[in-house]
């Protein structure tokens, strides 16, 4: 009865190890660490702030014009063929070109960070600002370079254990900068919780010195050019040229802008829905934020998985169409009403499909680049996909303001079927 029971517990072990032994490439761990540290300015530039402006007494409206500092984030494809075409004096010499912009694009987001708490927002706003820009300019121009490396350094069947890698650790800085930071300030100032929070970006500067510079990309990006025009044909027209010459181009953009919509719409407003219905801040805060984001990352996990096993089309199909059906759980909810229990599946199902779909619509946008100009065309779409997370806010407050919280909720779950059948129509890569 015993060795049956051994070789049970063996399996089990072999099959969960399985799952997880890719996340252990050293190339992985590296998308992993640079992934934290382009986390970690998202919310110290948007919520995070508005948290700290507010202490200097500023009024709502001109807490919300600092969203503006986020618009690198939507504009990165205009100078992103500079970071793949263009070498760095010095720094390309000893770490080529993805290493050397990297190491100099978090170098900038660490000093913009650092910057900001020199100056106060009241008497240097100007100053403060320009910091904010620097921080969101690298983080933006880190995101697109980080994609690049993963296209450039995995196997197109790991892509996706790259992404969930990427998915799992930007969670992780989003939940340092913002609950992590807002904890720190009940014993520490403002200033020093930024200063700490600069600090940890250091992990992804290490992760850049201690990695290989990518082999594809000498192969790829090896040119010589006489005249100017033809860098600026190769470099600046040749990115969108190239990728409007592959079937399916048009179908590709729109589904960057329509499969996250569902999110979109659910992300922004959630937080009042679950307080409308008479959920406590702490209740929020533990089932929403804690067990919430633990549902993601493992969501984004299996979706990993699942891209290497059944590829994008079955994943992206399936997980789109599981969490839209998911999404009609909040409906109940609002049914219910202040039901704990039912909180905690609404948010564990949803959150977990979420991280699943999330996993393989990035991942995605990897095989419709070229190595050529991965960049460029990665910034493309990776701008594109942040139009509805821009845009859709707007439409759903309208919606409520003007329907309430169930018509809202059924737009959600509607918000969901373009995409899905959308998936029908774009092109799958042999890559």
């Amino acid at each position: 009865m015993i060795a049956p029971s051994q070789s049970f517990i063996k399996t089990i072990f072999s099959t969960i190890w399985g799952l997880f032994r890719p996340y252990t490439d050293k190339r992985v761990l590296a998308i992993g660490c640079i992934a934290y540290a382009n986390g970690l300015p998202l919310l110290l530039t948007s919520k995070t702030l508005g948290v700290w402006l507010e202490t200097f007494g500023l009024n709502y409206t001109s807490i919300g014009l600092f969203g503006l500092l986020h618009l690198p984030y939507t504009l990165k494809f205009l100078w992103a063929p500079i970071l793949d075409h263009v070498p760095l004096p010095f720094l390309h010499k000893y770490l080529g070109q993805r290493r050397s912009w990297l190491c100099l694009v978090q170098v900038t987001a660490i000093a913009g960070l650092l910057s900001m708490t020199l100056f106060d927002p009241l008497s240097n706003l100007v100053a403060f600002v320009v910091c904010g820009f620097v921080v969101t300019f690298s983080a933006a121009s880190q995101h697109v370079l980080l994609m690049t490396y993963q296209i450039e350094t995995l196997a197109s069947r790991d892509w996706g254990i790259g992404e969930a890698m990427g998915v799992f650790s930007y969670r992780m800085a989003i939940l340092t900068g913002g609950g992590g930071a807002l904890y720190l300030t009940t014993f520490l100032p403002w200033k020093e919780v930024y200063i700490l929070l600069a600090c940890l970006m250091f992990i992804g500067l290490i992760a850049v010195l201690l990695m290989r510079e990518p082999t594809q990309f000498a192969s790829q990006h090896t040119h010589s050019f006489t005249k100017k025009w033809e860098w600026i044909n190769y470099a600046l027209i040749g990115p969108f040229k190239d990728f409007m010459l592959q079937k399916g181009w048009l179908a590709i953009l729109v589904f960057m802008i329509i499969y996250r919509l569902p999110e979109n719409l659910l992300t922004m407003m959630q937080t009042l829905f679950l307080l409308n219905l008479g959920f406590s801040k702490a209740e929020i805060s533990s089932v929403a934020a804690i067990f919430g984001l633990s549902a993601t990352i493992s969501g984004g996990f299996i979706g990993g998985h699942l891209i290497r096993t059944y590829g994008y089309k079955t994943t992206l199909y399936w997980a789109a169409l599981a969490h839209g059906v998911s999404c009609i759980l909040f409906l109940i909810l609002n049914n219910l009403g202040p039901n704990l229990p039912f909180l905690y599946l609404t948010i564990g199902i949803e959150h977990f499909l979420s991280g699943a779909a999330l996993t393989g619509f990035f991942s995605y946008q990897l095989t419709c680049c070229s190595l050529r100009y991965a960049a460029t065309q990665l910034a493309l779409l990776t701008s594109l996909a942040e139009l509805s997370r821009t845009f859709a806010p707007t439409l759903a407050g309208w919606m409520i303001d003007s329907y309430g919280w169930a018509t809202y909720l059924a737009l959600v779950i509607l918000s969901s079927i373009p995409g899905i059948l959308w998936v029908k129509r774009i092109p799958f890569s042999k890559k």
